[in-house]
C-alpha cells in the first residue's frame, strides 16, 4: 500500500473518531449510520484503488458490503463484514492480489478504524451450496469496488438457486431461538436491540421474509431510527459491540440525554411494538402468497400443491416445511410422479410427528414408506399395547419431539450429533410385526436396509437404523429384568451397544417405545434404571467404571469409614469378613452399621423388618434379617404375592459365619407406588407371623384366595452360566412367578443371590441370579434337568438352554 494511501485511509479513521465523539452532542440514528458507512465505505475504496494502481492486468474481482455494511448501518461498535468475488479462480495474479487485499484490509479496519471485520471469499460457482446464514448477509449486499457484472452474476446465482421455504423456516426459527435467548416481547425494561422481540432483527427478517415470497423490501421507518439511535448510544456508552441494555447502561444514556429512565424505556417499548409487528405481520402473509417450498412444491394462498414431475422425496420435503410453517395440508391425495426417495425423503420423516401425521393425511406417507402404512390396522401380538403398530410408532416420535431441556432424556437429546438415525429407526422398529410368526426386530432390521437402501442414504446411517431396530428392545429387557448392580450387566449391555452414540440413540428410543404402548407404562422405577444403566455403560465404554468388586478392597474401604465408631474393632473385622463381595461394594458404611445391628438381633432371635420408600423408583425396600433356614427366602416371597405387592427386585444375602443370618431386601411396589402405610403395616404383621412361625406362608396365600401348590405351567427360558449364572424365564403374566420358582430352586438347595422381575414383552420375566448351596456355578445341563424333571408337573416351552 502506497504511503498516501495508508495517510489518507489514517485520516478517514481519525474523522470516524470525531464522528463518534461527537454522538453525545447530535444524537442520531440511521443518518449517523450512513456517515459512519461511508467512511467505511471510503477505505475500502482507496485500498482497491491502490490495489489496481500500476499493475498491468488485474483479474476482474468485486468488493461487497454484507450484512450491516451492506444496509448502511453501521453502527459505532459493528462489524465490517466483506465478500471477495474473483472472476477466474485459476488466474496465475489471484492469490497474491488476495493476499495483499486481505492484509490491507485488516490493516485499514483494524488498526486505522479499531474495528473488527469478518472477510468471506465467494465463488459465483459457490452461490447453490451456500447455507442459510451466508445466504442472510447476501440479501442486503451492494458492491463497494469493482466488476459491476460480476456483482450481477452473484445476484443471479443466488436467486437462481434460492429455496424459499427453506429459508423462511430457517428464519423462524432463527427468531424463536433469539426470543428464548433474549426477550419474547418488546414491553420488556432491559430490550436486546438487535436480537430480541422488538429490536432490528425483527424489521430485518420481516424484509427477509417478504423478499423471499416476492415482495419489495420496505423502507426503516421512524420506529426503526428509534432502536438504531438508542443502539448508537449504548454502542458509545459502553466503548464495545453491546446491544444488551442494561439498567444502569438506560440511566447512563438517559443522563447522556437529559431524559429519564422511564422515557427510555418507553419510547423502545412503543418503538420495538412497532417493529414486532411487522415480522408478526410478515408470518401471517404466508398464508396470502405464492412462493416454492421445495423443489417439487408450492405454497399457493396457504395450501400446498405438488409440481408436475416430482419426486415423492421433495414433494415431502415440501409438506415438512409447511409443516413447520403452519400451512394448511390438505385431505386430498397428492401424488408424486417418481418414488425416488433419497436423503430428502430422510429429512421429511426426521422432522416430527405433526409432519408424520400431514404425510399421511395427503397419502405421501404410503409411497415413501409403505411398509409402515401397512400397519395401519396391525394389532400388537401383546395386551400391553393400547394403539395399533402405526399410531404407537407416530406417538413415539411424538414423544420424541416434545423432549427438551432440562432434564436427563432432554440434555441427552441435545448431544446427539445426528437425529435422522434415531427417528428412522423409530418408524422402521416394529414394521417386522407385520410376519407374526417371525421375531420382528430381526425381520424388521432387514426391512430397514431394504428402506435405507432405496433412499440412498450413506451406509454408516443404514447400518445404525438396522442396528437401532435389530437391538430396540435389548435395554428394556436389561432395565426390567436384569440386575444393574452386578458388573457383568454393564459389561454384556456394553458389548452389544459399541460406542458412546448408538447407546444415547438406544436409550431415547427405548424410552420412547415403552412410554408410547399404554398410559402408566413408564414408571419411576424404569426411569431410574435407564438412566443408572446409561450411566454406567458410558463409563464403561469411556474406560471409567471402576473394575468388578474386590472384597478385600470393599472391606478395607468400609474399614476406613467406620474406623473411631464406638463398635468393637473385632467383631466389626468379623461382620465384614462374613459378607459377600457384591454386598460390600454396593453398601454404604451407614446402612452397614444399620443391618450391623439387625444381624446382631436375629442372632438373638429377634427377626427385624425395616421399610423405606423409594421416591426415585415409586416403590418401598423392605429389609428383612433373620436367621436363616432352608426355603427361607421362597417363604418371603409368597407373603408379598399374596398381598399382590409387585416385586421389582431382590437382593439376597447371607453371613458366611455360623449361625447364617439372611439379610434380604426386597423392591415392591403396590399398583405402581409405594405401598401404602395401611398396607405395608399389614404385610409386615404377616412377614413376621412367617418368620416366627406363628403362620405358614401356605396359610397365608389360601388366606388370600391364592393356591400354595400352583405351579408355573408354562415359561421359557435362557441359561448364561457364570458365577453366578443368570437365568431368565418369561411366563405368562402374574406376581407369583418369583414365589414358584424361588420354591423350585430352594427344593434344590440353591441359593437366589439377586434377582429381577418384571414385564417382558408382553409376558411376566425374571432373571434369577444362582449358585448351587456351596456358592459353586450350576451347569447348563443341571439347570435344564431341573426345569424339565424338577419335582413339580409342569408344562415347558424351552428356548435356548
Amino acid at each position: 500500500m502506497k504511503q498516501e494511501t495508508r495517510d489518507r485511509i489514517l485520516a478517514l479513521g481519525r474523522k470516524r473518531d470525531a464522528l463518534v465523539e461527537e454522538l453525545p452532542r447530535r444524537p442520531s440514528g440511521l443518518a449517523w449510520c450512513a456517515e459512519n458507512t461511508a467512511i467505511a465505505d471510503e477505505v475500502a475504496q482507496l485500498i482497491y484503488a491502490d490495489l489496481l494502481d500500476g499493475r498491468d492486468r488485474v483479474p476482474g474481482l468485486a468488493l461487497i458490503a454484507t450484512g450491516g455494511f451492506g444496509r448502511n448501518e453501521l453502527c459505532p461498535r459493528s462489524d465490517i463484514d466483506v465478500t471477495i468475488v474473483p472472476e477466474d479462480e485459476s488466474s496465475a495474479e489471484l492469490d497474491s492480489i488476495i493476499r495483499t487485499l486481505f492484509q490491507d484490509l485488516h490493516w485499514a479496519y483494524c488498526t486505522a478504524l479499531r474495528l473488527d471485520v469478518g472477510y468471506a471469499y465467494r465463488l459465483i460457482s459457490d452461490a447453490p451450496g451456500l447455507d442459510v446464514k451466508s445466504r442472510t448477509g447476501l440479501m442486503d449486499m451492494r458492491l463497494l469496488a469493482g466488476s459491476q457484472d460480476l456483482f450481477r452474476s452473484l445476484e443471479k446465482a443466488l436467486q437462481s438457486s434460492f429455496s424459499a421455504g427453506e429459508f423462511i423456516l430457517s428464519k423462524i426459527n432463527e427468531r424463536q431461538e433469539m426470543y428464548d435467548r433474549f426477550n419474547d416481547t418488546p414491553l420488556v425494561i432491559e430490550p436486546h436491540l438487535k436480537e430480541g422481540a422488538g429490536g432490528l432483527r425483527d424489521f430485518h427478517c420481516s424484509n427477509w421474509i417478504g423478499e423471499a415470497i416476492g415482495e419489495r423490501p420496505a423502507r426503516p421507518t421512524a420506529a426503526y431510527d428509534v432502536v438504531v439511535y438508542y443502539r448508537n448510544l449504548l454502542h458509545y456508552v459502553t466503548k464495545k459491540t453491546q446491544d444488551q441494555l442494561s439498567r444502569t447502561r438506560i440511566a447512563e444514556i438517559a443522563d447522556l440525554l437529559g431524559i429519564s429512565a422511564n422515557e427510555v424505556i418507553s419510547q423502545l417499548a412503543m418503538a420495538g411494538s412497532e417493529l414486532h409487528g411487522y415480522y408478526l405481520r410478515s408470518k401471517e402473509k404466508l398464508h396470502e402468497g405464492r412462493f416454492e417450498l421445495s423443489a417439487a412444491t408450492l405454497a399457493v394462498r396457504g395450501e400446498v400443491r405438488v409440481l408436475p414431475g416430482s419426486s415423492v422425496g421433495e414433494a415431502a420435503v415440501g409438506v415438512a416445511i409447511a409443516t413447520s410453517l403452519g400451512l394448511h395440508i390438505s385431505d386430498l391425495p397428492m401424488r408424486a410422479d417418481h418414488d425416488e426417495g433419497g436423503p430428502s425423503a430422510a429429512f421429511a420423516l426426521s422432522s416430527g410427528e405433526k409432519t408424520l401425521r400431514n404425510l399421511d393425511r395427503c397419502t405421501l406417507l404410503s409411497q415413501l414408506v409403505p411398509e409402515l402404512t401397512r400397519c395401519r390396522t396391525l394389532v400388537p401380538g401383546d395386551s400391553l399395547h393400547t394403539y395399533t403398530v402405526m399410531e404407537h410408532t407416530l406417538r413415539m416420535v411424538g414423544l420424541l419431539d416434545s423432549l427438551e431441556q432440562p432434564g436427563f432424556l432432554g440434555e441427552l437429546k441435545s448431544t446427539v450429533t445426528d437425529l435422522t438415525p434415531l427417528y428412522l429407526a423409530t418408524l422402521l422398529h416394529d414394521v417386522g410385526k407385520i410376519e407374526p410368526d417371525e421375531d420382528h426386530s430381526k425381520l424388521g432390521a432387514s426391512i430397514a436396509r431394504e428402506v435405507c437402501g432405496r433412499w440412498r442414504l450413506a451406509d454408516s446411517v443404514t447400518d445404525t437404523v438396522a442396528w437401532l431396530v435389530e437391538e430396540h428392545l435389548s435395554m428394556a429387557r436389561v432395565i426390567r429384568i436384569r440386575d444393574l448392580m452386578h458388573p457383568g450387566t454393564v459389561e454384556e449391555f456394553a458389548r452389544i451397544v459399541g460406542d458412546a452414540e448408538r447407546l444415547k440413540l438406544l436409550t431415547l428410543l427405548t424410552w420412547a417405545d415403552v412410554n408410547a404402548v399404554s398410559a402408566g407404562s413408564w414408571t419411576a422405577a424404569q426411569e431410574t434404571f435407564l438412566r443408572h444403566l446409561y450411566e454406567t455403560t458410558l463409563l464403561h465404554l469411556q474406560g471409567q467404571l471402576p473394575p468388578a468388586p474386590d472384597a478385600s478392597l470393599s472391606r478395607q474401604r468400609l474399614l476406613r469409614q467406620l474406623r473411631g465408631q464406638p463398635e468393637d474393632e473385632g467383631k466389626l473385622h468379623s461382620f465384614l469378613d462374613s459378607l459377600p463381595a457384591y454386598y460390600l461394594a454396593s453398601t454404604t458404611a451407614d446402612v452397614l452399621r444399620l443391618h450391623m445391628e439387625l444381624v446382631d438381633r436375629a442372632v438373638k432371635g429377634e427377626p427385624t423388618i425395616e421399610q423405606f420408600v423409594r421416591t426415585d423408583l415409586g416403590a418401598t425396600e423392605i429389609t428383612i434379617c433373620a436367621l436363616d433356614t432352608p426355603g427361607l427366602l421362597s417363604r418371603l416371597l409368597g407373603v408379598l404375592y399374596a398381598y399382590d405387592l409387585s416385586l421389582i427386585g431382590i437382593r439376597a444375602c447371607t453371613t458366611s459365619t455360623e449361625p447364617h443370618v439372611a439379610l434380604d431386601v426386597f423392591t415392591v411396589s403396590f399398583g405402581g407406588r409405594p405401598v401404602p402405610p395401611a398396607t405395608m403395616s399389614i404385610v409386615s404383621r404377616s412377614l413376621m407371623d412367617v418368620l416366627s412361625d406363628k403362620a405358614s406362608v401356605e396359610d397365608v396365600l389360601r388366606s388370600k384366595g391364592k393356591d400354595p401348590r400352583r405351579s408355573q405351567e408354562f415359561f421359557t427360558y435362557t441359561y448364561i452360566p457364570g458365577t453366578p449364572g443368570i437365568l431368565e424365564i418369561r411366563a405368562p403374566r402374574g406376581r407369583g412367578m418369583a414365589f414358584r420358582f424361588s420354591r423350585l430352586f430352594a427344593a434344590h438347595g440353591w441359593n437366589i443371590l439377586a434377582a429381577r422381575v418384571g414385564q417382558w414383552a408382553g409376558n411376566g420375566a425374571a432373571a434369577f441370579y444362582l449358585t448351587d448351596a456351596a456358592g459353586n456355578p450350576l451347569s447348563s445341563d443341571k439347570i435344564r434337568r431341573v426345569l424339565v424333571e424338577g419335582p413339580e408337573t409342569v408344562t415347558l416351552q424351552t428356548a435356548g438352554a
